[in-house]
């Protein structure tokens, strides 16, 4: 086989028709690269959902982000690779080799200001070591709030809430609030008529809740305190209700405790605010 194609290399040599050879070249290492970035990218994922069948969820969560990590790595490495090779196929190797032995690598990589990139790659190696978030945390990276998808070498993908995926540069991320590894707080604040009894009502809230945060005991993590009344206006005043539960849990714990406690002083004939300039109180 690699005398076939050596003779075939000579034969367009002889016709003058040696760049056909180098453009079949180039055809084949482009092929190749990418094939061993979707190569590596399927291995990652079978990886992944073989873990999502058994397996611990924190080094679940762990062994997914140095997957993606490791996978960003493999595919800039292989595109360099490439690229490297091209040049050689287009002549360039011996420039290439004198302008590095020449000047430096380090020299280069300045020289063309990647000074960002160097930056995105090192950020990227911190927090996968550093464990500072991983794929399936909800993070807030600079004003940017979702839960990450992917940490590559120089980006993180974070897709927010209502569905927009936002790319964001490893180093631009200068702060970084983790929703997903303490406790949250789920607040309710309810207001109530000025007139209204606040020590029935908040007896009725902390009624209310004890009974819902036994249904779901293994979301809580504290039982529901009162914190009295929070917040007055010319219009009501405002009454507050503090459950600690289990990371990113506080907002259907807050949704279903509104419904609950609203419903509960409709029953009892508690008093809640007037709509304002309507002054008639509502019961």
């Amino acid at each position: 086989m690699v005398l076939f194609i050596n003779a075939v290399d000579e034969l367009l040599s002889e016709k003058g028709l040696g760049f056909v050879t180098n453009i079949i070249n180039i055809a084949f290492i482009v092929l190749l690269a990418i094939l061993i970035t979707k190569g590596v990218r399927r291995l990652m994922q079978r990886l992944r959902n073989s873990r999502r069948i058994t397996g611990d969820p924190v080094k679940q969560k762990r062994a997914e982000t140095a997957e993606t990590l490791m996978a960003s790595i493999i595919k800039y490495v292989t595109y360099f690779i490439a690229a490297a090779l091209i040049a050689s196929e287009l002549g360039f190797g011996a420039s290439v080799r004198s302008l590095l032995a020449a000047a430096g690598i380090g020299g280069i990589v300045i020289g063309i200001g990647a000074q960002s990139l160097i930056s995105d790659i090192v950020n990227g190696f911190f927090f996968l070591f550093e464990d500072q978030f991983s794929v399936g945390d909800m993070i807030d990276a600079g004003g940017i709030t979702g839960t990450v998808e992917s940490i590559g070498l120089r980006t993180t993908t974070v897709r927010a809430f209502t569905g927009e995926v936002s790319v964001i540069p490893n180093g631009s991320i200068r702060t970084l609030t983790n929703y997903s590894r303490t406790n949250s707080l789920a607040i309710v604040d309810i207001p109530v008529a000025l007139s209204a009894d606040a020590d029935a009502a908040m007896a009725l809230m902390r009624q209310e809740a004890e009974r819902y945060c036994a249904e779901i005991a293994d979301k809580v993590c504290q039982s529901p305190e009162i914190y009295g009344v929070n917040d007055v206006s010319p219009f009501a005043k405002t009454l507050r209700l503090v459950v600690s539960v289990k990371p990113l849990e506080h907002w259907a714990v807050q949704r279903e405790l509104r419904k609950r406690i609203l419903e509960g002083f409709v029953r009892e004939g508690i008093k809640l605010p007037a709509a304002q300039g309507s002054g008639t109180e509502r019961k």
